[in-house]
């Protein structure tokens, strides 16, 4: 008879445990909630919890500055990382960086936010005097931009060619649109870029010139890929 009378005390000891137990975790859960920052934004929660559990009240808001920002970044970062992983010599600046033949940097807004990529490639390293045909080194270049600009499709581009004074300006103009159409033709068929997402392939001749000089000019020869995120352009 006490075995049998001790059944129901135990249940109701069994049941008040598992309920205080029910009460604490929740406590428990709602305070993690609201404390674990560490998730990553692009998850679109400020916690692994409101992750978990779907909590709207814990959804990161996202705006479109911030948006564009995190994915020309990510296209930044790719490019650089593949620089760095083929062992180039970089050299780091403010929000830019340096390789062989090549800059790439960060346009920011008001804000702080990234608003476009400039890509300046060397005129002289990317193709032969007078020639619109692409260098194996240049195409090695174009190939990383493709790489970024694939692994982010929110993304565009426009391509500007730009030579330096000496010559005709026609001359010039004709060459330097061709050298844009080249880097154009690159990203499309090595890479896979959609054509519709280069809005803009132009050459400038010397209209745009980064030296203020009728001299032949080294830095005046570039090419140029503009990355901005799609819908801002």
């Amino acid at each position: 008879m006490k075995f049998e009378s001790s059944i129901p005390e135990n249940t109701n000891f069994l049941r008040r445990s598992l309920l205080i137990f029910v009460i604490l975790s929740g406590l428990t859960f709602t305070a993690s909630c609201n404390t674990f920052q560490e998730v990553p934004s692009y998850f679109g929660y400020d916690s692994y919890w409101g992750l978990f559990c779907g909590c709207t009240t814990h959804r990161t808001a996202t705006s479109p500055s911030d948006e564009a920002s995190d994915s020309l970044n990510k296209v930044y970062s790719r490019v650089r990382n593949d620089f760095a992983g083929n062992g180039e010599i970089l050299e780091e600046l403010e929000n830019s960086f340096r390789a062989q033949g090549f800059e790439l940097r960060k346009e920011l807004d008001a804000g702080g936010n990234t608003k476009r990529l400039v890509a300046i490639i060397d005129g002289d390293l990317s193709f032969p005097t007078g020639s619109s045909q692409l260098t194996p080194k240049a195409l090695e270049i174009v190939d990383k931009m493709g790489e970024g600009l694939a692994e982010i499709p929110n993304t565009v581009a426009r391509i500007h060619g730009h030579t330096d004074t000496p010559g005709s300006y026609q001359g010039n103009k004709i060459l330097s649109q061709k050298r844009a159409e080249s880097v154009r033709t690159a990203l499309i068929t090595r890479k896979g870029i959609a054509p519709e997402r280069i809005l803009e392939v132009r050459g400038f001749a010397d209209d745009r010139k980064l030296i203020d000089t009728t001299a032949a000019e080294p830095r005046n020869r570039r090419t140029e890929i503009l990355i901005s995120f799609k819908g801002d352009s």
